[in-house]
C-alpha cells in the first residue's frame, strides 16, 4: 500500500510518499528515490505510542509517536487507512 506521510522531529518536518508493509512485529516504510537505493525504515510495533485516529475535513488521518518522531499518515488511496487501522490496533 502506498500513502503520503509526514514525519516530525523537533524543528524538522519531512513529507514523502511511502510504501507500507507489515510483518509480525514491525511496520516497514519504503521511500523510493528513483534510481538511488530506497530508504527503508523499520518501526517496531511495540514501540509505537499515542495512536490517534481522527478526521480533518472528512479525510481520515492516523498519527502516532515512535521514539522521538511523530508520524502522520494521510489517505491517498482506497483502503490505506483501513489497512493501517487493522494492523496498528490489533
Amino acid at each position: 500500500m502506498n500513502t503520503y506521510v509526514s514525519v516530525q522531529q523537533e524543528n524538522l518536518q519531512e513529507h514523502f510518499q511511502v510504501s507500507l508493509h507489515f510483518s509480525d512485529d514491525q511496520l516497514q516504510l519504503v521511500r523510493n528515490r528513483g534510481l538511488k537505493r530506497p530508504i527503508i525504515q523499520k518501526l517496531r510495533l511495540v514501540e509505537i505510542k499515542h495512536l490517534f485516529i481522527h478526521e480533518v475535513l472528512g479525510c481520515p488521518i492516523i498519527s502516532f509517536f515512535y521514539r522521538d518522531r511523530r508520524y502522520t499518515f494521510y489517505q491517498s488511496g482506497l483502503g490505506v487507512m483501513e489497512y493501517l487501522k487493522e494492523h496498528l490496533i490489533s
